[in-house]
């Protein structure tokens, strides 16, 4: 042999010996279940592949998205020309309303990875709407009532959600009202077709917030049916959203702090009514000092509503050494208990201590 046709031959085989791999074509990549019922449980479908290729196939190894989602696949050699199915299961139970799921199928192939997709909508039973689902606004069913913001520095936003569901075989148009300068409300989308989920979306300003500390604010969810007549029904329901407005002094210099107001209250860490009679209104005082050198401020006074409790200052503002006198009135027909104790909250733009709580404390006398 010339070596002229030796290397030919072996550019022969080399190149026959890279023509020679196995190839994936699918014949499903996507399966989408339709409506079914949660209570009719587990739903499967079938993918199929045949090798196309010349060399045996192998699914090296299936991953789902989430753990409602099952798979199995052949765990042999599919041989070229063969065809061969992947399994997928889908698990309904405490999973209400649309959902989208995908599996990687991965094979000895170039790619390597398959993306294959199940998709859905199921009818929740009444357990899980009650369950998921506990509020409702006419044919409505909402998540939760309150919508906690946390604490969050003045100056920084923040976006939380809760979802709802249409529990009706119509449409329903479902709008969010009660927004203001510092609480942005949206609903996404705002028409929903029957056994669909939306989401109240509240984007929070806390530059605007009107009060340092507890901020609430109500929010209004509705709903009514896009045609008419229908059997779905119209409904509002109140949301509540709370926010912890707080002041940050993580960017204060040592010269700043060293320069801090710095808050002294007279009365220690309580208020001592001693012994009040029942339908009196008891009025104490106490007085707070600015033992720092910048103006203190008093960003807010704060009691429990529904206990007859209101405090005021003579001033907002403290200059150095300067004091100021706290009121607080309480109404104690608005008490339950003979024994008075409740908590009050100064807060001020000390970096130290910026909320002091005094408790109110006393014996009333039921008479």
């Amino acid at each position: 042999m010339t070596r002229a046709l030796y290397i030919a031959s072996l550019l022969a085989i080399i190149a026959l010996t890279a023509a020679a791999q196995p190839e994936a074509s699918w014949l499903e990549r996507s399966h989408d279940f339709g409506v079914f019922l949660e209570q009719d449980g587990k739903v499967n479908c079938q993918m199929r592949v045949i090798n196309t290729g010349n060399e045996p196939l192998l699914i090296v190894k299936a991953q789902a998205s989430c753990g409602c989602t099952g798979l199995s696949y052949p765990e042999g050699a599919i041989l070229p020309g063969d065809t061969a199915t992947v399994s997928i299961t889908y698990n309904p139970s405490g999973r209400p309303g649309q959902f989208s799921k995908q599996a990687l199928i991965f094979t000895n192939t170039v790619p390597k990875r398959t993306v294959l997709e199940i998709t859905g909508n199921v009818i929740p039973t009444d357990a899980t709407l009650d369950k998921q689902y506990p509020l409702q606004a006419g044919s409505l069913r909402i998540s939760q009532r309150d919508i906690p913001i946390g604490e969050l520095v003045r100056g920084k936003n923040s976006t939380q959600y809760l979802s709802a569901y249409n529990a009706s075989t119509d449409t329903l148009l479902v709008s969010a009202t009660g927004g203001n300068q510092h609480l942005k409300p949206a609903v996404v989308p705002d028409t929903v077709p029957p056994a669909r989920v939306t989401a109240l979306t509240v984007h929070y300003l806390s530059g605007n917030a009107p009060l340092w500390g507890l901020n609430v604010d109500t929010i209004t969810l509705s709903c009514k049916p896009l045609r008419s007549p229908s059997t779905a029904t119209a409904g509002s329901c109140d949301i509540h959203v709370m926010a912890q407005v707080i002041e940050s002094f993580e960017g204060l210099t040592d010269q700043q702090r060293a320069s801090a107001p710095i808050v002294s209250v007279d009365c220690g860490d309580r208020l001592d009514y001693g012994t009040i009679t029942t339908g009196d209104v008891a009025v104490r005082t106490f007085t707070i000092t600015n033992k720092g050198k910048d103006k203190l401020a008093i960003r807010r006074l704060w009691a429990p509503e529904g206990e007859g409790i209101s405090i005021k200052a003579d001033k907002q503002e403290i200059k150095r050494g300067k004091t100021a006198t706290i009121t607080v009135t309480v109404d104690t027909s608005m008490q339950h208990d003979s024994i008075l104790n409740v908590p009050v909250t100064l807060m001020t733009n000390d970096p130290d201590s910026p909320r002091v709580t005094i408790r109110l404390v006393g014996i009333i006398n039921q008479q």
